[in-house]
Protein backbone atom coordinates (compact mmCIF):
# COMPACT_ATOMS: atom_id res chain seq x y z
CA UNK A 1 0.00 0.00 0.00
CA UNK A 2 1.37 3.46 -0.91
CA UNK A 3 2.57 5.53 2.01
CA UNK A 4 -0.07 8.20 1.37
CA UNK A 5 -2.85 5.59 1.45
CA UNK A 6 -1.51 4.13 4.70
CA UNK A 7 -1.47 7.57 6.34
CA UNK A 8 -5.01 8.28 5.12
CA UNK A 9 -6.27 4.95 6.46
CA UNK A 10 -4.64 5.56 9.83
CA UNK A 11 -6.21 9.01 10.01
CA UNK A 12 -9.65 7.61 9.20
CA UNK A 13 -9.32 4.90 11.86
CA UNK A 14 -8.25 7.48 14.45
CA UNK A 15 -11.25 9.66 13.61
CA UNK A 16 -13.62 6.70 13.85
CA UNK A 17 -12.19 5.74 17.26
CA UNK A 18 -12.51 9.28 18.51
CA UNK A 19 -16.10 9.48 17.29
CA UNK A 20 -16.89 6.26 19.07
CA UNK A 21 -15.44 7.63 22.31
CA UNK A 22 -17.34 10.92 22.28
CA UNK A 23 -20.79 10.40 23.75
CA UNK A 24 -23.56 12.08 25.70
CA UNK A 25 -23.97 10.91 29.24
CA UNK A 26 -26.25 11.87 32.10
CA UNK A 27 -24.39 13.78 34.79
CA UNK A 28 -25.95 14.10 38.24
CA UNK A 29 -25.78 17.64 39.60
CA UNK A 30 -27.71 16.68 42.72
CA UNK A 31 -29.26 13.39 43.81
CA UNK A 32 -32.80 12.62 44.88
CA UNK A 33 -32.40 13.03 48.64
CA UNK A 34 -34.38 12.28 51.74
CA UNK A 35 -33.49 13.19 55.28
CA UNK A 36 -34.28 14.76 58.62
CA UNK A 37 -33.56 18.10 60.29
CA UNK A 38 -32.89 18.13 64.04
CA UNK A 39 -32.63 21.00 66.54
CA UNK A 40 -29.42 20.00 68.30
CA UNK A 41 -30.22 21.89 71.50
CA UNK A 42 -33.71 20.43 71.91
CA UNK A 43 -33.03 17.06 70.30
CA UNK A 44 -36.29 17.44 68.39
CA UNK A 45 -37.21 17.55 64.70
CA UNK A 46 -37.50 20.99 63.09
CA UNK A 47 -40.81 21.55 61.33
CA UNK A 48 -41.12 24.10 58.54
CA UNK A 49 -37.38 24.42 57.83
CA UNK A 50 -36.36 25.30 54.28
CA UNK A 51 -34.10 22.70 52.66
CA UNK A 52 -32.27 23.34 49.40
CA UNK A 53 -29.27 22.59 47.23
CA UNK A 54 -27.54 26.01 47.32
CA UNK A 55 -25.31 25.22 44.35
CA UNK A 56 -28.17 24.10 42.10
CA UNK A 57 -30.37 27.15 41.59
CA UNK A 58 -32.73 25.37 39.19
CA UNK A 59 -34.15 23.29 42.05
CA UNK A 60 -36.77 24.82 44.31
CA UNK A 61 -36.40 24.45 48.10
CA UNK A 62 -38.69 22.16 50.08
CA UNK A 63 -40.07 22.40 53.63
CA UNK A 64 -39.69 19.86 56.41
CA UNK A 65 -42.81 18.12 57.73
CA UNK A 66 -43.99 17.69 61.32
CA UNK A 67 -41.37 14.98 61.88
CA UNK A 68 -38.54 17.12 60.47
CA UNK A 69 -38.42 14.96 57.37
CA UNK A 70 -37.94 16.10 53.81
CA UNK A 71 -37.67 14.79 50.27
CA UNK A 72 -35.47 16.86 47.97
CA UNK A 73 -35.66 16.11 44.24
CA UNK A 74 -32.40 16.00 42.33
CA UNK A 75 -31.29 17.16 38.92
CA UNK A 76 -29.48 15.41 36.07
CA UNK A 77 -28.27 16.99 32.83
CA UNK A 78 -26.81 15.70 29.58
CA UNK A 79 -23.14 16.29 28.94
CA UNK A 80 -20.94 15.48 25.98
CA UNK A 81 -17.86 13.67 27.23
CA UNK A 82 -14.97 11.59 25.99
CA UNK A 83 -15.62 8.18 27.51
CA UNK A 84 -12.59 6.65 29.19
CA UNK A 85 -11.83 2.93 29.42
CA UNK A 86 -12.19 3.14 33.22
CA UNK A 87 -15.87 4.02 32.90
CA UNK A 88 -16.62 7.17 34.89
CA UNK A 89 -18.55 5.89 37.91
CA UNK A 90 -17.53 7.72 41.05
CA UNK A 91 -18.78 8.75 44.49
CA UNK A 92 -19.76 12.39 44.81
CA UNK A 93 -21.28 14.87 47.28
CA UNK A 94 -23.68 17.78 46.91
CA UNK A 95 -24.07 20.35 49.67
CA UNK A 96 -27.45 20.64 51.42
CA UNK A 97 -28.35 23.85 53.27
CA UNK A 98 -31.21 24.35 55.74
CA UNK A 99 -32.68 27.57 57.12
CA UNK A 100 -35.13 27.98 60.01
CA UNK A 101 -36.24 30.85 62.23
CA UNK A 102 -34.06 31.38 65.30
CA UNK A 103 -31.42 28.90 64.19
CA UNK A 104 -28.17 29.32 62.31
CA UNK A 105 -28.17 27.71 58.88
CA UNK A 106 -27.39 24.00 58.96
CA UNK A 107 -25.38 22.05 56.40
CA UNK A 108 -25.00 18.43 55.33
CA UNK A 109 -23.60 16.41 52.44
CA UNK A 110 -25.81 14.36 50.15
CA UNK A 111 -23.60 11.44 49.07
CA UNK A 112 -24.37 9.48 45.91
CA UNK A 113 -22.84 7.41 43.13
CA UNK A 114 -22.54 9.46 39.95
CA UNK A 115 -22.64 6.78 37.30
CA UNK A 116 -24.40 8.27 34.31
CA UNK A 117 -27.95 7.76 35.56
CA UNK A 118 -30.35 9.43 38.03
CA UNK A 119 -28.99 8.92 41.53
CA UNK A 120 -30.38 8.66 45.01
CA UNK A 121 -28.50 9.43 48.19
CA UNK A 122 -26.53 6.54 49.63
CA UNK A 123 -27.99 7.20 53.05
CA UNK A 124 -30.42 9.52 54.81
CA UNK A 125 -29.23 13.12 54.96
CA UNK A 126 -29.08 14.30 58.59
CA UNK A 127 -28.88 18.03 59.30
CA UNK A 128 -28.17 19.30 62.82
CA UNK A 129 -29.12 22.92 63.50
CA UNK A 130 -27.75 25.12 66.27
CA UNK A 131 -28.99 28.36 67.86
CA UNK A 132 -28.12 31.53 66.00
CA UNK A 133 -26.41 32.81 69.17
CA UNK A 134 -24.59 29.55 70.01
CA UNK A 135 -21.34 30.13 71.91
CA UNK A 136 -18.06 29.29 70.23
CA UNK A 137 -16.56 25.88 70.92
CA UNK A 138 -13.00 25.00 72.02
CA UNK A 139 -12.26 24.04 68.42
CA UNK A 140 -13.29 27.54 67.32
CA UNK A 141 -10.52 28.91 69.50
CA UNK A 142 -7.91 26.63 67.95
CA UNK A 143 -9.06 27.33 64.40
CA UNK A 144 -9.85 31.02 64.66
CA UNK A 145 -7.29 31.92 62.00
CA UNK A 146 -8.34 29.30 59.46
CA UNK A 147 -12.14 28.92 59.56
CA UNK A 148 -13.62 30.05 56.29
CA UNK A 149 -17.35 30.60 56.03
CA UNK A 150 -20.60 29.52 57.70
CA UNK A 151 -20.39 25.87 56.59
CA UNK A 152 -17.14 25.40 58.49
CA UNK A 153 -18.51 27.30 61.47
CA UNK A 154 -21.46 24.90 61.51
CA UNK A 155 -19.07 21.93 61.24
CA UNK A 156 -17.18 23.11 64.35
CA UNK A 157 -20.44 23.19 66.31
CA UNK A 158 -21.33 19.75 64.90
CA UNK A 159 -17.97 18.30 65.96
CA UNK A 160 -18.49 19.66 69.47
CA UNK A 161 -22.01 18.19 69.55
CA UNK A 162 -20.96 14.67 68.53
CA UNK A 163 -18.11 14.72 71.06
CA UNK A 164 -20.72 14.53 73.85
CA UNK A 165 -22.59 11.53 72.39
CA UNK A 166 -22.81 8.33 74.41
CA UNK A 167 -21.89 5.49 72.01
CA UNK A 168 -23.94 3.10 74.13
CA UNK A 169 -27.04 5.28 73.96
CA UNK A 170 -27.18 7.40 70.76
CA UNK A 171 -30.15 9.75 70.14
CA UNK A 172 -33.45 8.15 69.19
CA UNK A 173 -33.38 9.76 65.74
CA UNK A 174 -30.12 7.99 64.84
CA UNK A 175 -30.33 5.15 62.38
CA UNK A 176 -27.52 2.72 61.54
CA UNK A 177 -26.17 4.96 58.77
CA UNK A 178 -26.27 8.28 60.66
CA UNK A 179 -22.67 8.01 61.96
CA UNK A 180 -21.43 7.47 58.40
CA UNK A 181 -23.48 10.43 57.12
CA UNK A 182 -22.24 12.80 59.83
CA UNK A 183 -18.62 11.66 59.57
CA UNK A 184 -18.55 12.05 55.79
CA UNK A 185 -19.94 15.57 56.06
CA UNK A 186 -17.49 16.56 58.81
CA UNK A 187 -14.51 15.29 56.82
CA UNK A 188 -15.82 17.10 53.75
CA UNK A 189 -16.33 20.41 55.58
CA UNK A 190 -13.14 20.08 57.64
CA UNK A 191 -10.69 18.03 55.53
CA UNK A 192 -7.32 17.14 57.03
CA UNK A 193 -5.60 19.36 54.46
CA UNK A 194 -7.57 22.34 55.73
CA UNK A 195 -5.97 22.12 59.15
CA UNK A 196 -2.59 22.90 57.60
CA UNK A 197 -3.61 26.56 57.31
CA UNK A 198 -4.11 26.80 61.08
CA UNK A 199 -1.34 28.20 63.23
CA UNK A 200 -2.23 25.64 65.90
CA UNK A 201 -2.62 22.87 63.33
CA UNK A 202 -1.61 19.87 65.44
CA UNK A 203 -3.72 20.83 68.46
CA UNK A 204 -6.76 21.52 66.27
CA UNK A 205 -6.53 18.27 64.33
CA UNK A 206 -6.01 16.17 67.46
CA UNK A 207 -9.06 17.80 69.07
CA UNK A 208 -11.13 17.15 65.95
CA UNK A 209 -10.16 13.48 65.94
CA UNK A 210 -11.02 13.19 69.63
CA UNK A 211 -14.37 14.90 69.13
CA UNK A 212 -15.41 12.53 66.33
CA UNK A 213 -14.40 9.36 68.19
CA UNK A 214 -17.94 8.73 69.57
CA UNK A 215 -19.23 8.62 66.00
CA UNK A 216 -16.43 6.23 65.03
CA UNK A 217 -17.33 4.03 68.02
CA UNK A 218 -21.02 3.95 67.04
CA UNK A 219 -20.08 3.10 63.46
CA UNK A 220 -17.75 0.29 64.57
CA UNK A 221 -20.43 -1.15 66.84
CA UNK A 222 -23.00 -1.11 64.02
CA UNK A 223 -20.54 -2.83 61.67
CA UNK A 224 -19.72 -5.55 64.20
CA UNK A 225 -23.42 -6.12 64.88
CA UNK A 226 -23.99 -6.63 61.15
CA UNK A 227 -21.44 -9.47 60.99
CA UNK A 228 -22.42 -13.13 61.35
CA UNK A 229 -21.92 -14.26 64.96
CA UNK A 230 -18.90 -16.42 64.12
CA UNK A 231 -17.07 -13.42 62.61
CA UNK A 232 -17.62 -11.04 65.50
CA UNK A 233 -14.64 -10.37 67.78
CA UNK A 234 -14.76 -11.98 71.19
CA UNK A 235 -15.64 -9.62 74.05
CA UNK A 236 -12.73 -8.50 76.15
CA UNK A 237 -12.49 -10.32 79.50
CA UNK A 238 -13.72 -8.37 82.48
CA UNK A 239 -10.98 -7.06 84.76
CA UNK A 240 -11.12 -8.18 88.35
Amino acid sequence: MPLFAMKSSAAMIACLCLSACITQREHVLAPDAWGIVIDARQGQPVQGAQVRYPEVGALAPVMTDTDGGFTLPGLTDKRTIVALPMGGVYRSLTEVRVSASGLADGYASAAFINGGRPAKTIYRVVVLMFPADAAETPLHELMRDCVDGPEQDHALHLADYVSALDPENPPVWFDEETPEALLEHLHNALPSSGFMACERMNEAYEMFKTQTEPLEAIRRAAYIASLPPHLRPLPEPAHK
